[in-house]
């Protein structure tokens, strides 16, 4: 009797905490749980007797506007009327006027259908709360020749769709849903059904709108079918959250509920007691039955469960029959609970429970320590090892770590520290250490390892509560070969250069400052050498980087095979070398002579011939000095001979350091010159010798520092032409100038010196004409001189660009013509008015016959070209008379005037008028 009522009261129990549960919301949530399951288990075809016209994304891309024109949709309706449609439902709202005219077309091709139906729905009046409905339906002209259909569908608690309306009250008229038209339902428009959605609605037949207005559609494919046109594109929000297929348009759901009623599915609830009763009623013999043990039971409760569940499904295949079984389960899952609870106690489930959380939490430190990265190995006291993962295996190479006696198969200095840590603990923290170790292959390999010490509690025995510790050494490894030979690698290049394999200049300078150490210990000078591969541009430029490597290294070798000298070698740069070598006074030049034959000779090169040009710049030390201080005054002599390339070598003299410092000092200042007015401008005048009047004036940069003085500008124009610093002072003097000419009495012609730099380094077109829009100067008052280097450089393109500004209206002069790399061949080429001979045909007295032919030549040429002459360094009356008679028509020198500021000239103008 006591066990009977036991019964009873653990029966109540379950009934009142599954009542609990449902009433929380979770049966309702369970059921929909399962019962989306069931869809999903169970698949039917579509009846084929509805189509869908889809508004896809296709067809908004291709007719380009939104809303579509009405005018469309009775072509769309025409088409599918002459197709053969039995049915034709729109899902488009069509409740606000278009235009008279589209909306009397899209009416009329309704009428000639006879079979149209519009949806009507109801929706909020506004966008917030308890704000009431309003009902759209078509405009009253279509209302008239068509049939409403109502297209609203309820939304449940978890916000996805799963029932259908069959109809509803639509301003005090019943009105049928789409899916209640289209699946034939002649019953009741009260109430809603639940859709079947095992129903395969994806194999619907769709066709995209442009298609059937495009006519290209499959023949017969509406013939006597039921058609629906709606919206699929995401973009017109006609998409509702549904089962089994996450996502539907709103035109699907009406078919799916079509098929479901055509189908004879639409699915109603029943048999909730009858399930619930049965488990109920499972439970109840299970309590009352001699059933031992609680596996069996929640075995049965389980079996009972699925056994449950096939039921439902099978009903629900059979039979448009929806079971809701979640209080069933729930029933089913309370009953377990209660017979685990009962069978084990609480202390025993808890124990249970806690067994199983070790034997996982054991299993996944196993997996965490096999799988680790580093190599870890477990040696018990007497150097037995205990443990070790696959890491560890692998890098020991030794499959059959455990078990073995350390001493066998580990390298000896781990061993001997992990016996260490097993005998006294350590004081402080492990720090990590590296070994060596040798491989089977014969590599080295190195191992970083750290060992801990940890302890262990293991029982005496099975039956006594009595326990003891056990200390475990525990190693952690990781090979780190690699890391150690990336390490030794930069720490290689960091001293030596990759290519050559020399000392680099890092290495050098550590090597350079021990010698120095030695020699200043001994009393021995030493000499610093350093030279260049001049054409080492042109030889990669030409063959390649690697062609350039090649040879580097091929320099490298000559040089370290050379027994000559003990010269210690090092590559400083990618085209300089160095060495140090004790300084003998009796060789002199000897010993450069000797490298140069050595390094100059030719190189065979993958089968290119390979001439290389050398500079040499040394220092010979007979006092202390660091080894920057030795490079630096060998790399300035070396820097000395590349730039004036007179001599190839060059021993360093105190004035060449003293040179380089006003030169970097020089280049300095100059970038400050032009803010802080330092630069001006002298105009030195060009006079026409039939009368001696000033008829122009060039313009010289002249720079007057304020601490330095004046400063030549043959000391400064090479410095801004090589840092570039050219570009921006041609244009300060371009504009300086034609601003200062406009202020002179006389509308003399201005000549301003060009350099190539900035022909090649600026944008000189856009200078000159900048200059000329800032000033207002006249164009064709402007002479540019230009110097015959300027030729010499073939990627310069200068016709095209003398072409240019000869364009905006400047003039060229070719200056200092008779020096340098003078040349017939450009004076027909390039447009020049004039030509400056230079000053050095000029003498004392223009008697010499040589010169006067050199004179009369060049007068001759340019009368050919239609030139004029302006001949420089005037700096006597009887030069002028004689360069007179000659036939010069211009000229230019002290005689005339020096160069002078832009008010002396107005001065000097003023005067002569």
């Amino acid at each position: 009797m006591r066990r009977v009522l036991n019964a009873v009261l653990i029966v109540v129990i379950v009934i009142a905490a599954t009542a609990m549960v449902r009433f929380a919301g979770f049966g309702a949530a369970l059921d929909r749980f399962l019962l989306e399951a069931r869809f999903l288990a169970d698949e039917r075809p579509v009846t084929g007797e509805i189509v869908l016209v889809e508004i896809d994304a296709r067809s908004l891309e291709q007719l380009g506007v939104w809303p579509l024109p009405r005018r469309l949709f009775a072509d769309l309706t025409d088409k599918l009327s002459a197709a053969g449609a039995r049915d034709i439902v729109f899902d488009v709202d069509f409740s606000a006027i278009s235009n008279p005219e589209d909306d009397a077309l899209l009416a009329e091709a309704f009428e000639r259908a006879g079979t149209v139906s519009l949806a009507v729905f109801r929706q909020s009046a506004t966008a917030g709360f308890e704000t009431g409905e309003v009902t759209n339906q078509p405009i009253d002209e279509l209302m008239n020749v068509t049939w409403p259909v109502v297209v609203m569908v309820p939304m449940e608690k978890d916000s996805r769709i799963w029932r259908n309306l069959y109809g509803f009250e639509i301003d005090g008229t019943a009105e049928l849903s789409a899916a209640a038209l289209l699946g034939e339902h002649t019953g009741s428009t009260a109430g809603a059904f639940w859709l079947d959605y095992s129903i395969a609605v994806s194999r619907l037949e769709r066709i995209s709108l442009v298609d059937v207005l495009q006519g290209k559609t499959p023949p017969g494919v509406f013939f006597e079918k039921k058609v629906i046109v709606g919206a699929s594109a995401q973009e017109l929000r006609d998409l509702f959250p549904v089962p089994v297929h996450e996502i539907l348009p709103g035109s699907m759901i009406q078919a799916l509920g079509a098929e479901t009623l055509l189908q004879g599915r639409a699915l109603e609830k029943g048999g909730e007691w009858i399930a619930f009763t049965a488990a109920l009623a499972v439970f109840v013999l299970l309590l009352l039955t001699n059933v031992e043990g609680w596996a069996v039971k929640t075995a049965i409760l389980a079996l009972c469960a699925v056994a449950l569940e096939l039921v439902a499904i099978s009903l629900q295949k059979s039979f448009p029959v929806i079971v809701p079984t979640a209080s069933a389960h729930f029933v089913l899952l309370l009953a377990a609970a209660s017979v685990v609870f009962r069978e084990l106690g609480l202390h025993k489930l808890l124990l249970h429970i806690a067994t199983i959380r070790q034997r996982n939490s054991e299993r996944m430190l196993g997996l965490v320590f096999d799988d680790s990265f580093d190599g870890i190995i477990v040696v018990k006291s007497g150097g037995l090892v205990s443990a070790a993962n696959q890491t560890a295996r692998t890098l020991f190479q030794c499959d059959d770590l455990v078990g073995r006696n350390a001493r066998q198969v580990l390298p000896a200095e781990l061993v001997e520290e992990a016996l260490a840590v097993l005998a006294a603990p350590p004081a402080g923290k492990p720090v990590p250490s590296i070994i060596e170790a040798a491989q089977i292959d014969g590599k080295r390999r190195f191992i970083e390892y750290v060992v801990t010490r940890s302890e262990r509690t293991i029982a005496n025995s099975a039956r006594s509560k009595k326990v003891r510790t056990q200390a475990v050494a525990c190693l952690t490894c990781r090979d780190v070969t690699l890391e150690r030979e990336s390490v030794e690698r930069l720490s290689y290049l960091a001293r030596y250069d990759a290519v050559t394999g020399l000392e680099n200049r890092n290495g050098f300078e550590e090597k350079l400052e021990q010698v120095i150490v030695s020699a200043q210990a001994t009393g021995q000078d030493l000499c610093v050498i350093q030279f260049a591969i001049v054409n080492l541009d042109q030889i990669i430029a030409s063959l390649g980087f690697s062609y350039g490597d090649q040879l580097r290294h091929a320099i490298a070798v000559r040089l370290k095979n050379h027994p000559a000298q003990k010269a210690h070698w090092a590559a400083i740069s990618a085209d300089v070398f160095a060495c140090v070598l004790d300084w003998q006074p009796d060789l002199e030049f000897g010993v450069i002579e000797t490298v140069k034959q050595v390094v100059a000779e030719d190189y065979n090169i993958e089968g290119a011939r390979i001439s290389v040009q050398l500079n040499f710049g040394f220092v010979v030390t007979d006092n202390p000095a660091s080894a920057e201080d030795l490079l630096r005054k060998s790399g300035n002599a070396l820097a000395r001979v590349r730039r004036d390339s007179q001599s190839q070598t060059l021993a360093f003299r105190p004035e060449l350091d003293e040179q380089l410092q006003r030169r970097r000092l020089l280049e300095t200042e100059l970038f400050k010159a032009i803010g802080r007015d330092e630069i001006h401008l002298a105009y030195q005048p060009l006079v026409d010798l039939s009368d001696n009047s000033v008829i122009g004036a060039e313009a010289l940069m002249r720079w007057h520092h304020r601490e330095l003085g004046p400063i030549s500008p043959m000391e400064f124009v090479p410095i801004a032409e090589e840092n570039g610093y050219i570009v921006e002072l041609g244009a300060w003097a371009l504009n300086r100038g034609m601003k200062e000419a406009l202020s002179w009495p006389s509308p003399l012609r201005l000549s301003v010196n060009i350099s190539a730099v900035q022909f090649s380094r600026g944008n000189l077109v856009a200078t000159v004409k900048e200059a000329f829009e800032r000033t207002g100067f006249p164009s064709a008052r402007l002479d540019l001189e230009i110097t015959e280097s300027l030729f010499i450089d073939d990627d310069l393109d200068l016709e095209f660009r003398m072409q240019e500004l000869k364009a905006l209206g400047c003039s060229f002069s070719l200056d200092d013509f008779g020096t340098g790399y003078s040349s017939l061949g450009y004076i027909p080429k390039y447009s020049f008015s004039k030509i400056k001979l230079d000053k050095s045909f000029v003498r004392q007295s223009i008697s010499n016959r040589q010169d006067i032919t050199v004179i009369e030549a060049v007068l001759h040429l340019a009368n050919g070209y239609d030139m004029s002459v302006v001949v420089e360094g005037i700096e006597t009356a009887e030069q002028a008379d004689k360069l007179r008679q000659l036939g010069c028509q211009i000229g230019q020198g002290y005689l005339f005037g020096r160069p002078m500021s832009a008010s002396s000239l107005s001065a000097h103008l003023a005067n002569a008028a």
